[in-house]
């Protein structure tokens, strides 16, 4: 394709050179250039793609985008050709449109926001449709999947380039409709520029990204970006920020939830160890909801994908068919071990979703619950110490290890949890290999108890110092503990 097709659509640019030249493709990583490719230099979260232009044209670039506050006084870009712009966000998610021939005009796309509920909504949401016989496909934050193809996720919202190329992908094995999960820092850094929603989710917003965002109006403001680019809403009516954020969209609304929904709501509810059952009131109908999934949060979770799929004319019967056996990796979800006590693992990583999950299973468990989670490094700090303190209230005993500590060290990170669970009359240990912090609350656990590893759910890795990456799948470590303990424990 031509450099001056891509870049047609650009406003305000400038362009020193020959834009009527062939590209091979497009790349933001000057790790994968190539002759005669178009090298767009955008500033990552850790790394600025400025500092790789040199890079890039070494190994053939024959045109770059950069932005026009950059200086390539010292670089040798004399035979290639430059595009200055405004934002080279916008103009990486231009081109990439462009030279995937617009895929998500050709799908119906989903879009789901929120700090928590995001992945969960979305396997409803894809499950129904699917149970309806739409040909769906799923964007987010465990998976990438349509058809017969899953692609294990790097990010949430992957950044536009390689969003497009999977769209383009998913038009290729005639899907019809794409649920995907929109994160705040996909919204803020353009990685959905041009995209169209027909129906848009919010879920509920807490603290979390605050490094990032700076503080909660900014991150309600990133969130907000989704529906400025839907045709619909289906928004929490119970979340404290929905009157603001209502406020601030122009698309139509929907709400559902328990206390102040409209369309959507959920009466006699009943939550144990196993299940969640309530009645659903939509459109003058009653229906009777199970989902194998414990906790409040799926009640709310459930609506949305209710709400979602009735206004694309899904049947009742593929509701409940779907929601009957629904299953999220990670998500409160009970690993196997065959023990008088219970392990399960869920995504728990924020203050808001450790205190929903601890809440939920103290509902319902008998026994005691034996908490074990830490926080990731380089990221919020000031939720550290009210997870500590929440782990303290709820939990009957905790152990405090390593999540991702990344370029943190790990025991600065167990002592600021510490210090909120000092607030606290709990019981706690600290405990910094994940491994052996979990072989230790499943050694300690008894007939009835119920052993939360919380904070990595689906994850099959931890993240460590320089980018470093270890395998660590929960399942698999609970699976070998549990293999290798005392008959004590079995039933």
């Amino acid at each position: 394709m031509l450099l001056q097709y891509l870049i047609e659509s650009f406003e305000n640019d400038e362009v020193i050179g020959n834009t009527n030249i062939e590209i091979s493709k497009i790349e933001y990583d000057s790790k994968k250039i190539s002759i005669n490719d178009v090298f767009v230099a955008i500033k990552g979260y850790s790394n600025d793609g400025n500092s790789y232009i040199k890079e890039a044209v070494e190994l053939g670039a024959c045109a770059i985008v950069v932005e026009k506050d950059i200086s390539l006084d010292e670089l040798d870009v004399s035979n290639i050709t430059v595009v200055r712009v405004e934002d080279s966000r916008i103009a990486l998610a231009k081109m990439a449109a462009t030279y995937y021939d617009y895929p998500s005009q050709k799908l119906k796309l989903i879009g789901i926001t929120g700090t928590k509920g995001k992945t969960t909504t979305a396997y409803m949401i894809r499950d129904i449709l699917n149970a309806s016989s739409k040909r769906t496909g799923m964007i987010g934050t465990i998976y990438n999947t349509y058809a017969n193809v899953q692609i294990e996720a790097t990010r949430t919202s992957p950044e536009s380039l390689d969003l497009q190329k999977l769209l383009k992908d998913m038009v290729d094995a005639d899907m019809e409709y794409v649920v995907m999960e929109v994160s705040s820092h996909a919204l803020e850094l353009n990685r959905v520029y041009g995209l169209h929603f027909v129906i848009s989710v919010f879920t509920n917003l807490s603290e979390e990204h605050l490094d990032f965002h700076g503080n909660m109006e900014n991150y309600l403001k990133a969130k907000a970006k989704l529906f400025e680019m839907s045709d619909f809403a289906m928004i929490n009516g119970d979340d404290i920020y929905t009157p603001r954020l209502k406020k601030m969209i122009n698309c139509k609304i929907a709400t559902y939830g328990l206390d102040n929904a409209v369309n959507v709501t959920a009466a006699d509810i009943k939550i144990n160890a196993g299940f969640v059952e309530y009645k659903m009131y939509i459109n003058k109908m009653l229906e009777t909801i199970v989902i194998n999934i414990p906790g409040r949060f799926t009640v709310y979770n459930s609506l949305a994908a209710i709400g979602v799929c009735s206004l694309l004319n899904c049947q009742m019967d593929a509701i409940l068919l779907a929601l009957a056996n629904v299953k999220v990796p990670g998500r409160a979800e009970i690993i196997d071990v065959k023990k008088t006590f219970t392990v399960m693992v869920d995504y728990a990583h924020n203050a808001s979703s450790l205190e929903a999950i601890l809440t939920a299973v103290k509902k319902y468990v008998t026994g005691r619950i034996i908490l074990v989670f830490g926080c990731g490094g380089n990221r919020d700090k000031e939720k550290r110490t009210v997870m500590g303190e929440i782990a303290g209230r709820l939990a009957d005993f905790t152990v405090i290890t390593t999540d991702n500590p990344r370029n943190e060290s790990p025991k600065s990170i167990m002592s600021e949890i510490e210090q909120g669970m000092k607030q606290t009359r709990g019981l706690y240990k600290i405990i910094e290999n994940r491994k052996q912090a979990i072989a230790f609350a499943m050694k300690i656990a008894w007939k009835n108890d119920v052993v939360l590893i919380a904070g990595k759910g689906h994850e099959t890795y931890q993240e460590l110092k320089n980018n470093k990456r270890i395998n660590f799948d929960e399942r698999k470590v609970v699976a070998e503990i549990a293999a290798n303990m005392p008959d004590k424990n079995i039933e």
